[in-house]
């Protein structure tokens, strides 16, 4: 009977760590090769740390339809992204000045007040 919940417990946990790959579309290992994920247009992937670092590393192809919907309400676009153009008015704007839609958007992006007030 231990044993048997033990194992119910580990198949629980790898079924958790797996959905959580394939939502933040992190690379597994299968077999000793890097397996990548495929992310689909309506995924936003959650950043690991500070979500700052995190979408520098990512040009606008880069990003899935959502992720680019989500900073679209915070007024970028590519040519803003990519730095062809100027950078929206949310850069300029403390937590409390954003608009609840804005929140939102940042929320889904992994920023909190902390986090947006301090990038």
């Amino acid at each position: 009977m231990k044993i048997s919940k033990q194992l119910t417990w580990v198949s629980l946990a790898l079924a958790l760590l797996l959905v959580f790959s394939m939502v933040t579309g992190c690379a597994t290992s299968q077999g000793g090769k890097s397996v990548e994920v495929a992310l689909t247009d309506d995924t936003v992937r959650v950043p690991p740390g500070d979500p700052t670092k995190f979408w520098d590393e990512f040009g606008w192809a880069d990003m899935t339809k959502a992720e680019q919907a989500l900073w679209a309400v915070l007024g970028w676009n590519e040519d803003s992204w990519e730095g062809e153009a100027k950078q929206p008015a949310s850069e300029d704007k403390y937590w409390n000045q954003l608009s609840q839609e804005e929140k939102d958007a940042c929320t889904k992006l992994g920023y909190n007040k902390s986090l947006w007030d301090n990038s």
